[in-house]
């Protein structure tokens, strides 16, 4: 929290801040609704939430460029679990959610020990699509992670959302 001057309470200086961390409230609903496509089974339902072209980033081996509804559909089902939202902040212009990972019917689901555990993905929406999904560094105790700025800034181990 930054330190108010002479007399002042720190409101107005909190709250500034707090309003650069609210994410886009039409973005958080194209990640909710992504996340619930996926975590009812509904790879087909998630992967039209995202543009074409966009960009799918899950580690430093795995950065696929989306170009077809095809490529989307196979780029969200290579990631076994569901995940419900618990949080999204803005982060420059990044919405970063947090999610807790739930096991996904269908083919190709299957979260097995990932779930209950929390996971932080970096979206791009522009257009009320997905237009970067960049999974982030794992969350330890809840906070914030930090964004990667690079592909090669993304973890490669643990569950993925």
């Amino acid at each position: 929290m930054i330190a108010a001057g002479c007399g002042s309470s720190g409101h107005k200086a909190s709250t500034t801040i707090a309003s650069r961390l609210i994410a886009d409230p039409a973005g958080v609903t194209v990640i909710r609704a992504w996340s619930n496509a996926l975590r009812r089974g509904d790879v087909n339902g998630a992967a039209r939430f995202f543009a074409l072209p966009s960009e799918f980033i899950n580690g430093p081996d795995e950065a696929l460029a989306i170009h077809t509804e095809a490529e989307a559909r196979a780029a969200n089902a290579t990631l076994p679990c569901g995940a419900q939202l618990i949080s999204a902040v803005r982060r420059g212009r990044f919405i970063s959610a947090l999610f807790r990972l739930t096991n996904r019917p269908g083919p190709d689901g299957g979260c097995g020990s990932g779930a209950g555990q929390l996971a932080r993905t970096n979206f791009v929406i522009v257009d009320g699509r997905i237009l970067a999904w960049i999974r982030a560094p794992e969350v330890s105790g809840g906070g914030v992670s930090p964004l990667p700025t690079t592909p090669s800034n993304t973890q490669t181990t643990g569950p993925v959302a």
